[in-house]
């Protein structure tokens, strides 16, 4: 049996969706946010022509485009014509034209979150032409943009189509993304880029429903956290100046690095049935503190390294402990 022409679009809406991704998590992409822009709409607007489809018994005739004509007497006519494109094909409705037809029924009317995101996606999209390579402040309104629009695809499409594309659909960001090298106030946008940022920004600010599923922009933090799960992340800190960067505040290191010397030491106490705070304790303790898995010093003179240091330590140092000590 034949699928419904409805599932056929839903089907392109998700490749198109996944193409978006794919090449929006392209680090060296210099096209990646219009791209991502240009995918999303029509990944969007294949979504929103299924639904209307299945509202019409997926008959192709409530998405096609009719006019009328002017008859030889110059009136018009009252028969409407099928509209096609230069190639001969019928023409289908319009992005804009999908939502005012979904606004009919308040089952599938969206939300004016949806429809700030989409907004916000066709603005990226129209005003591509005035930057070549978007700047720090715009890439990153673009991501949170971005963001929003894979997660209310992906709501969206489980409520009218109870499909669940969370496995598929998920905007993998590669960390250098996340900008936090330039200082926001030397950053240099053009003028069409700064119009762009305060639209964008004034959409992310409107009000929407209390309590709805849905977002305009969303905020995104890197946030890394040790975890004990054998599908989890992996990543490591070096000195290598070729590698992505990641900025770790005062607030990252102490989550990272929670123990002084003292809750360290009250740690193996309390952990450990033959521990002291001996020569042993130190001769295992000392070679570890220039491995950051293990511990970070912090300089009073950041960019002096003879000056006065307190040592931090991860708790990462007890499995090398562990091989050492008795625990309770």
């Amino acid at each position: 049996m034949r699928p419904p022409l409805s599932a056929k679009f839903v089907e392109k809406a998700e490749a198109a969706l996944v193409a978006a991704i794919e090449v929006y998590n392209k680090p060296s992409f210099r096209y990646r946010e219009e791209t991502f822009a240009l995918l999303a709409i029509n990944a969007w607007e294949l979504l929103l022509k299924a639904q209307i489809l299945k509202r019409g018994a997926n008959d192709p005739k409530v998405i096609r485009v009719y006019e009328t004509r002017r008859t030889k007497s110059g009136k018009t006519s009252k028969k409407r014509y099928l509209k096609r494109n230069r190639a001969g094909s019928p023409l289908t409705v319009s992005l804009p034209a999908c939502i005012v037809e979904l606004d009919k029924d308040p089952t599938t009317r969206l939300s004016t979150a949806i429809k700030a995101n989409l907004d916000a996606i066709i603005a990226i999209r129209d005003n591509a032409v005035h930057y070549i390579n978007a700047s720090p402040i715009l890439s990153k309104q673009v991501l949170e943009v971005a963001s929003a629009t894979v997660k209310n695809f992906v709501i969206l499409s489980k409520s009218w189509f109870a499909l669940d594309f969370s496995d598929s659909l998920s905007l993998v960001l590669p960390l250098s993304f996340i900008s936090g090298v330039k200082d926001v106030d030397t950053v240099v946008v053009t003028a069409g880029e700064n119009r762009l940022i305060k639209y964008l920004q004034s959409l992310a600010a409107a009000e929407t429903e209390a309590g709805s599923p849905y977002s305009v922009a969303l905020r995104v933090q890197v946030k890394l956290e040790r975890s004990k799960l054998a599908t989890a992340s992996r990543f490591q800190i070096t000195n290598d100046p070729d590698a992505v960067k990641v900025i770790l505040s005062d607030q990252d290191v102490r989550e990272r690095y929670p123990w002084d010397y003292k809750a360290l030491s009250d740690k193996c106490i309390d952990r450990y049935s033959n521990f002291k705070r001996d020569n042993k304790y130190h001769s295992l303790r000392k070679p570890l503190l220039g491995d950051p898995r293990y511990a970070h010093s912090r300089f009073l003179d950041p960019g002096n390294i003879k000056s006065g240091r307190k040592n931090f330590y991860s708790s990462a140092i007890l499995d090398v402990f562990d091989k050492h000590y008795i625990r309770k």
